[in-house]
């Protein structure tokens, strides 16, 4: 699906437009998932809320209604995007982090220094509460190490 293995997300986006200046997520995002109706999501979704601390990244996340069969873009398909809760993030449909938090548990892919870089500064960013991260109790159970690690990730 990739024209060219080696090249980056970045230089891809550059490639489909020029114009842009791409400084940050963002500008990719927007470049990459210009007129596709889609919900950013999991660590994407962290990274445009600024919840993970950010790093080279070789996909986008998002839900879509269907495949869109576009590189460096991962689609989780769903029945009916009306279903799924998003905020804008500057023209971009993005997942709360809540959201982001619940589906990078169920997923299973997600990287865990993601995971403690999300809890960490979801933690400090609550002024030190998990309060608003409400998780199905198996989940939960899975969240704890992550929960504990994240509030001691910048203070150690």
């Amino acid at each position: 699906m990739i024209d060219d293995i080696n090249k980056s997300i970045y230089g891809y986006a550059r490639d489909l437009d020029k114009q842009v200046r791409l400084l940050s997520f963002l500008d990719v995002y927007r470049v990459l998932l210009k007129d596709l109706d889609c919900i950013v999501c999991m660590e994407s979704a962290a990274d445009l809320l600024g919840y993970s601390n950010g790093g080279f990244r070789h996909q986008i996340y998002v839900y879509s209604e269907f495949e869109f069969n576009k590189p460096y873009i991962k689609c989780f398909i769903v029945k009916d995007l009306k279903n799924i809760p998003f905020i804008d993030r500057k023209g971009i449909k993005v997942s709360p982090i809540e959201v982001a938090i619940k589906d990078m548990l169920e997923k299973n892919e997600t990287d865990p220094q993601i995971l403690y870089e999300t809890f960490a500064n979801y933690y400090f960013g609550n002024n030190k509460s998990y309060e608003g991260l409400e998780l199905p109790l198996v989940l939960s159970l899975k969240a704890k190490h992550y929960k504990e690690e994240g509030a001691l990730y910048y203070e150690q």
